[in-house]
């Protein structure tokens, strides 16, 4: 065989797998790659076929079911929280409207965060504030006070946080995070990657749409937050700069 077929058959094999793999996640291709025999890569990368549909399939109801949990447990923490009449009643039903054609996997993103912005409004109607949502938990309420963070031992900047958790952190204690189960574990909602920011920009529809991205730049979650809040608000970036001071 000629020497230039073989180079381009094989530059054609290394692209394809290129390819491949750029569309994968690192989650989805390990659930994957763990379905080969011996758990190990075998042939997926270079021949993506049934295995790839399969795993991207099989990863997506793991995280939508996961997901679905969180809004169904911050669901209940407002339900808990008091008795909700007239526009807070109205806004729950629509937050649990929007968790359930979620959870049917109906229009992913536009329903992740509808039911958060539901959720938000509510939370406001019942508290009768108006302030951004605690940083650390949306649930917890709107805020009542900013305080000094750093993520992961980062640049510090202040966030909008609740009165339990400027209180915990004035005492030395570390704030009470919404933790989250992911395929890596529970790890705080900023730290799962992309998976929770349509949740998060829901609880914080209404304020500056780039609020979020500064307030956790430095995070997985803050590396995602920019494009999408882009695609959503149809703004070419962000004029007191994605990693500026959060406030003026």
């Amino acid at each position: 065989m000629e020497v230039w077929i073989i180079v381009a058959v094989v530059a054609a094999v290394v692209l394809v797998s290129a390819g491949a793999l750029v569309i994968v996640s690192r989650s989805v291709f390990r659930k994957a790659a763990g379905s080969a025999p011996g758990g190990g890569l075998g042939l997926f990368p270079l021949f993506p076929g049934r295995a790839l549909l399969d795993g991207l399939a099989a990863g997506w109801e793991q995280d939508r079911a996961l997901m679905v949990t969180v809004l169904r447990e911050d669901l209940r923490t407002l339900h808990a929280a008091g008795a909700a009449t007239g526009p807070a009643a109205e806004q729950l039903r629509l937050a649990e409207r929007a968790t359930e054609l979620f959870a049917a996997n109906e229009n992913w993103a536009d329903n992740l965060r509808a039911a958060t912005t539901a959720m938000g409004r509510a939370n406001r109607l019942l508290t009768g504030a108006e302030t951004p949502p605690c940083l650390f938990n949306p649930v917890h309420g709107p805020s009542t006070a900013e305080v000094e963070w750093g993520p992961g031992g980062g640049s510090r900047r202040r966030v909008p946080v609740c009165a339990d958790d400027a209180a915990r952190l004035r005492a030395g204690h570390p704030p009470v995070v919404r933790m989250v189960q992911t395929d890596e574990g529970v790890v705080p909602y900023y730290s799962g990657h992309g998976r929770y920011v349509d949740w998060l920009l829901g609880w914080y529809d209404g304020f500056d749409p780039y609020l979020t991205a500064r307030l956790l730049a430095g995070t997985t979650i803050g590396s995602h937050l920019p494009g999408r809040i882009r695609a959503i608000h149809g703004t070419a970036g962000d004029p007191l700069g994605e990693f500026g001071p959060v406030h003026d």
